[in-house]
């Protein structure tokens, strides 16, 4: 039982944490290109057919405060600050 509530305990942590409005925008893959979402966010900002011209849209948001690039196999490529 112990084992069941810590594993809740954990996932309300990680939807808390999701849900903040911190200023990180990752670019990733989408079936239509490029998608730049918000962080927390379940639907995409904008989609471009290019990953240079998501991560240029996504260094335009007013929000961004950082940008975190991802492969296509969807690991992180570039974890970088907005200046």
């Amino acid at each position: 039982m112990a084992k069941n509530s810590n594993r809740k305990d954990l996932t309300e942590k990680f939807r808390q944490a999701a849900s903040t409005s911190t200023g990180r925008v990752h670019v990733v893959p989408s079936h239509d290109g490029w998608s730049v979402k918000k962080e927390g966010s379940k639907r995409a900002t904008v989609v471009m057919a290019t990953k240079q011209g998501a991560v240029k849209a996504a260094t335009g948001l007013k929000y961004a405060t950082r940008i975190i690039v991802h492969k296509k196999d969807g690991t992180i490529q570039k974890n970088a600050k907005v200046k």
